[in-house]
């Protein structure tokens, strides 16, 4: 089963189950958003983050300190 088709799936599950009615529109802007961030959202996945330090105490007004 290729991406595409598992998320047609996983989909047309999760509206059934809510309840959730959707148009063909609808599920284009769902499968597309799924197309554009699916490859980014793998790629955090496999990341190897073992070396990554989380920064003490941040200071959330500005950006991340090296």
């Amino acid at each position: 089963m290729d991406q595409q088709d598992a998320f047609q799936s996983y989909i047309e599950g999760g509206l059934e189950n809510f309840g959730i009615e959707a148009d063909e529109t609808e599920r284009a802007v769902m499968s597309g958003v799924f197309r554009l961030w699916h490859p980014a959202l793998i790629g955090l996945l496999n990341a190897d983050l073992d070396d990554v330090v989380a920064e003490r105490a941040p200071d959330l007004s500005g950006p991340p300190r090296p």
